[in-house]
């Protein structure tokens, strides 16, 4: 039942509930027979169900019955679950700026490195998230990448613009299918590089931060450098490129 183990049920939880319910009242020699789980493990089994409210025990004549709850309690159960979810969201929300202000306090790495898909996009997500709106994001080169990353990557530029950053993209003249799906962005300048000046990787420069992604799909890595010094180096480096666009 794979409904059942999606809501947190174990594959024990669910052999055992399954079996009070097709058996009713139960002793735990029926119950271990039935369901095919240990002796030892079966009472560990029934009290965690008892304590999800998905079970109950009486004892007759001094031996002691388990029964299964009516299905519609999973439902309750489910809703308890989500009540518990919003007060520790709750929770956190409410300790949120002290630990916000811990992070802040902590000294920086200047140099992290991001591996994957995932990393790449958490690399991008750090661009937009630290500029605010009239900032400039600096941006150079391009190779070829899978489709879906450009497809991602798009979206993630119409949320740049729509914040307000502007982005001035130096890309190689081999992607202007780049260009025709972003150039009508706001905030968003293109300019193109020789078809032999191609780079194997894209350089983003903002803030006091520099981000070097390597679109490999086979091993994508991103390297964020926080350094004012090396990012005001590539913001000249970027322009004396750009002026000659």
């Amino acid at each position: 039942m794979d409904a059942l183990k999606k809501i947190g049920l174990t594959d024990g939880e669910i052999k055992v509930y399954l079996t009070l319910l097709e058996t009713g009242s139960a002793t735990t020699w029926t119950i271990t027979k039935k369901s095919k789980i240990s002796g030892s493990k079966v009472y560990e089994v029934l009290e965690r169900l008892i304590e999800k409210g998905l079970a109950s025990s009486i004892t007759k004549n001094n031996v002691k019955y388990f029964e299964a709850a009516n299905p519609n309690r999973i439902i309750d159960y489910l809703n308890e679950k989500q009540e518990q979810i919003e007060k520790e969201k709750s929770n956190v929300a409410y300790i949120l700026p002290q630990l916000l202000m811990k992070a802040q306090s902590a000294p920086k790495s200047d140099v992290k490195v991001f591996v994957g898909f995932e990393g790449l996009k958490t690399a991008n997500e750090d661009i937009i998230q630290t500029l605010s709106r009239g900032e400039e994001w600096l941006s150079m080169g391009l190779s070829k990448q899978p489709k879906s990353w450009e497809i991602y990557f798009t979206k993630r530029q119409k949320a740049r613009a729509d914040k307000g950053i502007i982005l001035k993209h130096l890309i190689n003249e081999k992607y202007k299918s780049l260009y025709e799906s972003r150039k009508k962005l706001k905030h968003t300048q293109f300019r193109f590089l020789p078809k032999n000046f191609e780079m194997p990787t894209s350089t983003e420069i903002y803030s006091n931060k520099v981000i070097i992604m390597i679109l490999s799909p086979e091993n994508p890595t991103a390297i964020l450098i926080e350094n004012k010094d090396v990012a005001d180096s590539f913001k000249k480096y970027f322009y004396a490129l750009w002026n000659k666009s």
